[in-house]
């Protein structure tokens, strides 16, 4: 199946910045949002994004000025009508979703493929559509028009050519999708994140290290091998049998709580939330959020820019 036309519901966190993406590689494509307010929001997010893309040379002028010429904005689902992939990037609600899924399935054709970047839900528990081969999940990573991961998740009745054109799609964009053959809590990245959140929050807790040189050590190890050498690649270099022997004596001594722990329960109560509210671990005030913002993603774009060239070296 060809895909031309695109549509994504919902403009927020993450809907506004895949759309950019698949527009500036050419095709048609038109974010729907219930909120006047919500799309004209996105429309200046999309305009910053590319503005900072092109100055760090990570688009080419080609590409933005196809982002502007590809990209429409509504507020009637209705225009997914004549679509070739619909893309659902509403809030993490499982009544939202089964309902946007419930609406797509009256409006689009039978062979429209229907997904949703949920980061971790399994919608194959409660979204019911007509054709249930055409539905996957397609997990874009945040900022979706920077960094190249998507998680592609087939449910228990996706088509394999369904996956199978989704994956070329997204590597035709220069993403790098991966699959689960299965809806797992949590996905690839989410599991991982989590595991490895739990043992920073623990050795924090426990008063053995300061959260600065937590993140230092990671940043200055793990994170400088990150862009080429995933963990188990790690372990090929460190040996197996190293690894053995360090899972035997330290396994025991890592945390295997299952709860949330004190220290993100502290940054709730004291409603230090990060970025967006100017305060979590670190001291963000003296900036605007979208300054912040603006500069994590200069960072990012650089690392990815890097990462780019390892893998055309490779």
């Amino acid at each position: 199946m060809e895909i031309k036309k695109i549509v994504v519901i919902g403009s927020g966190t993450m809907g506004h910045g895949i759309a950019q993406t698949y527009a500036a590689n050419g095709y048609q494509t038109t974010v729907v949002d219930i909120k006047p307010e919500a799309l004209e929001a996105a429309k200046k997010l999309v305009a910053s994004n590319v503005k900072t893309m092109l100055n760090a040379d990570f688009i080419t002028a080609e590409q933005a000025k196809a982002t502007e010429a590809n990209l429409f904005y509504s507020t009637d689902i209705k225009v997914a009508a004549d679509a070739d992939l619909v893309i659902e990037a509403v809030p993490e609600d499982p009544d939202l979703k089964a309902r946007i899924f419930a609406q797509l399935d009256g409006i689009c054709r039978k062979d429209t493929i229907l997904s949703s970047t949920t980061s971790s839900m399994n919608i194959y528990e409660f979204v019911k559509i007509t054709n249930p081969e055409r539905l996957l999940i397609a997990h874009w990573c945040n900022p979706p028009h920077i960094l190249p991961l998507v998680e592609i998740v087939k449910g228990p009745e996706t088509d394999h050519e369904v996956a199978i054109t989704m994956r070329k799609l997204l590597e035709g964009m220069g993403k790098s999708p991966v699959v689960l053959n299965q809806a797992v809590p949590g996905f690839i990245i989410n599991r991982l994140n989590l595991a490895l959140m739990r043992e920073c929050s623990y050795m924090v807790e426990q008063g053995w290290v300061s959260p600065e040189d937590v993140d230092t050590a990671y940043c200055c190890n793990q994170g400088m091998k990150a862009p080429f050498e995933g963990p188990l690649k790690m372990m090929d270099f460190i040996g197996w049998d190293i690894g053995c022997m360090a899972g035997m004596f330290l396994y025991p001594s890592i945390s295997n709580a299952t709860e949330v722990g004190p220290l993100a329960m502290q940054m709730l109560d004291e409603e230090r939330l990060g970025v967006k509210v100017g305060r979590g671990l670190y001291d963000y005030s003296g900036k605007t959020r979208e300054e912040v913002q603006q500069e994590r993603d200069a960072r990012v774009l650089e690392v990815v820019k890097l990462a780019r060239k390892l893998k055309a070296e490779k």
